[in-house]
């Protein structure tokens, strides 16, 4: 048994959210899984046009709920690998350990709501930096690259390399 009074529920706008940038995906952390007490986070994000995510995987299934734009998903399982479209009131669901990998290809952002577990969320916490939207992202630097691999390392995740990227139409 509980009591309603020791559940906290929260109302956020997300324009009241501080914006991240993850290599040139912006996103914003909606619920944390220690606002939620849980194990999973909601972000939104929105891909720019041309903005790609390499192919990778981790343990933590991904869902992604398209509000607008389109986002091309790149699965292969082993047995099949095809790049899919998602668009607007479209959702794709990613299980752990699937390889996989986003592009917008597309002239508009795509901007999706993303769930997924804490795991996934403290890589992108530690990984992301704050957005200055008087800046343009520029390519990362072989600092922020190196960053990139070694918290790879740390949360058991794995990336492709330029020539497994490059098969599937991804160039880096």
């Amino acid at each position: 048994m509980y009591k309603t009074s020791e559940m906290k529920i929260e109302l956020t706008h997300s324009a009241d959210k501080q914006t991240f940038d993850v290599f040139g995906v912006l996103i914003q952390f909606l619920a944390t899984p220690g606002q939620l007490s849980d194990q999973i986070s909601v972000m939104r994000g929105a891909i720019p046009p041309g903005v790609m995510i390499p192919l990778h995987s981790h343990a933590d299934p991904e869902i992604f709920y398209v509000l607008e734009g389109s986002l091309e998903v790149f699965r292969s399982d082993g047995s099949s690998a095809e790049w899919l479209t998602a668009k607007a009131d479209d959702v794709v669901s990613i299980p752990g350990n699937v390889k996989h990998a986003l592009r917008n290809t597309s002239s508009a952002p795509m901007i999706s709501v993303t769930i997924t577990k804490v795991e996934l969320f403290e890589f992108f916490r530690e990984l992301a930096k704050p957005f200055d939207p008087n800046q343009r992202p520029g390519p990362p630097t072989p600092e922020e690259m190196r960053n990139l691999f070694a918290l790879a390392a740390k949360y058991g995740y794995w990336m492709a390399t330029p020539e497994e990227n490059a098969a599937i139409g991804i160039s880096l």
